[in-house]
């Protein structure tokens, strides 16, 4: 029996051993040209390249999906289906809010519908809850660790388990889907974020941020993008990017050379410190990608991030045509839990599951809480900034005073859900990757519903209405 048992191991082994390394990131092949001094590279998965999707220039409309597993994926994609019912009148065309889309930034739970639809488009709201939603995850977790032909992630160095759950993704819902195929759906841009455990910084998944390590996103899985998003630290291994900064000439980002050295406090000095992180391929060799919670569970900071990127850069406004933009919307899909209020009653907090669950989230709800404050911030400055520049232009811009522009920051939570039996049933709901079918329903259907009745969103959809009759009346 014993030599049965040592020959099935290694004919076991051997098969483990055999397997191929996870798919890696490929250099740059293709940069921009000289004379452009601007980029690193051009084309490629980015906001300012995709092709557009028939959405007026006259709004500018971003969506943060938020962490928080399978819970959070079942809200942000009932905020989808309500914005897809969520119709607005704009320069004369009845529109879906949701063909409005311009961006969709998403981290760990809330990757998985973005992705999803970043794909397939409407697709989503057809095949999304069988291929995702009712699925048992959780299932896939247990057996790469208790079942032993899934063991090649403890043989083999360059494989991890979230390299095994890139793979499993990739078979439930992606089907060999890269950023190439992100690229051909146009407009929205689809922001997977995930974190630099190096540096403690967001990761987005996106050309400009690959431009920082000279890789070419275009054939990179979208599955592994969405993988690292949702690697939960001790359960899952790093998700790593090689850096191939070397092969890029030292080729640096304009708006990079135009932030100095010196040692005055501000963001935009912050960001451009971890940027230069990146463009050094002897500090950094690789990157190793974790939850994209842990920076940013509301996924906003990547957002807020390019505002401080560009908001004050008034020819890059201009070229990217926000300058036409009146109505600036960020709608917030916060399905996080809230705190468990029993915990200050008892004497001992000792599961290894309280443990991680407190260090974690008291971090992330203190982040988050400066994150909410500095949306609200930059909202106003850019508003501020869309006003100047548009009245630089001429006093009227496509029939409306230059003046006319508004924002509207839309936190859309479960923490808001009125019946508060229902509320507290799904804030309780865990962090992970299988939930019962009904709860699934009631977080889809709280996600519409707070879409709908959302007095945010109605404002909005009665500015541009109150703004098209007084252009009329003038005309």
């Amino acid at each position: 029996m014993n030599r049965w048992v040592s020959i099935f191991g290694l004919l076991l082994l051997g098969e483990l051993t055999a397997c191929s390394t996870a798919p890696t990131n490929q250099p740059l092949t293709k940069l921009a040209p000289a004379s452009d001094n601007e980029w690193i590279s051009s084309g490629g998965y980015r906001l300012r390249d995709l092709a557009g999707n028939g959405s007026s220039d006259q709004m500018l409309v971003l969506m943060a999906s938020s962490g928080g597993g399978k819970r959070s994926a079942a809200f942000s994609y009932g905020v989808l289906r309500g914005l897809r019912d969520f119709h607005v009148t704009i320069e004369g065309h009845d529109r879906r809010l949701l063909d409005e889309l311009d961006t969709i930034a998403a981290v760990s739970g809330g990757s998985f519908p973005a992705a999803y639809y970043g794909v397939y488009r409407d697709k989503l709201f057809s095949d999304f809850e069988k291929d995702f939603l009712t699925q048992d995850i959780e299932a896939y977790i247990w057996g790469i660790y208790f079942m032993p032909w899934k063991w090649e992630w403890m043989v083999n160095p360059l494989y991890g388990t979230n390299d095994e759950m890139g793979a499993i993704y990739d078979d439930l819902m992606f089907h060999g889907a890269t950023y190439v195929d992100m690229m051909k759906q146009g407009k929205p841009f689809i922001s997977i974020n995930a974190t630099d455990i190096n540096y403690g910084t967001v990761f987005p998944f996106t050309q400009d941020q690959f431009d920082l390590i000279c890789s070419d996103l275009s054939s990179y899985p979208v599955a592994r993008a969405v993988a690292a998003s949702n690697g939960f630290p001790v359960l899952f291994n790093p998700i790593t990017l090689e850096n191939h900064a070397a092969k890029c000439g030292g080729r640096a980002p304009a708006w990079l050379k135009q932030v100095g050295t010196g040692h005055e406090l501000t963001r935009q000095r912050y960001l451009a410190e971890f940027a230069r992180l990146y463009l050094d391929p002897v500090q950094t060799r690789y990157v190793h990608l974790m939850d994209g919670g842990i920076s940013d569970n509301l996924a906003m900071r990547q957002m807020i991030n390019n505002v401080l990127i560009y908001a004050d850069d008034f020819d890059i406004i201009r070229r990217v045509g926000f300058d036409r933009a009146r109505r600036i919307v960020l709608i917030s899909a916060d399905g996080q839990a809230s705190r468990d209020s029993s915990w200050p009653q008892q004497q001992t907090v000792s599961s290894l599951g309280q443990i991680i669950s407190a260090v974690s989230g008291t971090q992330i709800d203190s982040y988050n809480f400066e994150t909410l404050l500095l949306v609200e911030q930059q909202m106003r400055h850019l508003v501020d900034n869309l006003r100047v520049v548009r009245c630089q232009e001429g006093r009227v811009i496509d029939g409306h005073p230059c003046d006319d522009v508004q924002g509207y920051f839309v936190h859309l939570s479960l923490a808001d859900i009125a019946d508060e039996k229902v509320r507290t049933e799904l804030q309780q709901i865990p962090t992970g990757l299988t939930i019962p079918d009904e709860a699934v329903d009631k977080l889809v259907t709280q996600g519409e519903t707070l879409v709908r009745e959302s007095p945010d969103l109605a404002a909005f959809r009665s500015s541009l209405e109150d703004s098209s009759s007084a252009a009329a009346a003038t005309q």
